[in-house]
Formats: C-alpha cells, structure tokens, sequence
C-alpha cells in the first residue's frame, strides 16, 4: 500500500477547508475575474492541478494572506 496517497490527519486543519475560486472570491469580497487577473499575480497562494487545470484555494492561507495585505497597508508599504 502507498502510505504517499493517504489523507494525512492534520493537513486539512493546518491548510483550512477548500475553496473554488468564487468561494475564494467571496471570502476576499472580490468578484472571481478579480482574484484570477489581480490577486493570483499579487501572491495569493492557490493550488492548479495542472498547468490549465482548476484552481483550488485553502480557507486559512486566504485567511493569512487577507491579514498580511492588511499589515502592509497599515504600515504604509503600499506597491
């Protein structure tokens, strides 16, 4: 048996629930062409099963990314 295919118990917690890149969108309060054309190039971290393949996002590193954003708007390093 290959142990690599697994589900590991504590992965799901760490990364948070999966989104659609609408979901990810809403969380975010942004329309979906945003998140594609805007905030992928800004570093929002997502996961593509392929090289044209669907976008996948994890709730707490959209959640991590939204504060950072926040943290550097705060302290002025605007881009």
């Amino acid at each position: 048996m290959n142990h690599d295919l697994e589900p590991r118990t504590n992965g799901g917690a760490e990364l948070g629930e999966p989104l659609s890149v609408y979901e990810a969108a809403e969380l975010i309060g942004c329309s979906a062409w945003t998140v594609r054309q805007k905030h992928l190039r800004e570093g929002l971290p997502c996961f593509r099963s392929g090289p044209s393949g669907r976008l996948t996002f994890y709730r707490n590193q959209v959640v991590a990314w939204i504060l950072e954003k926040q943290k550097q708007q705060k302290g002025g390093n605007h881009k």
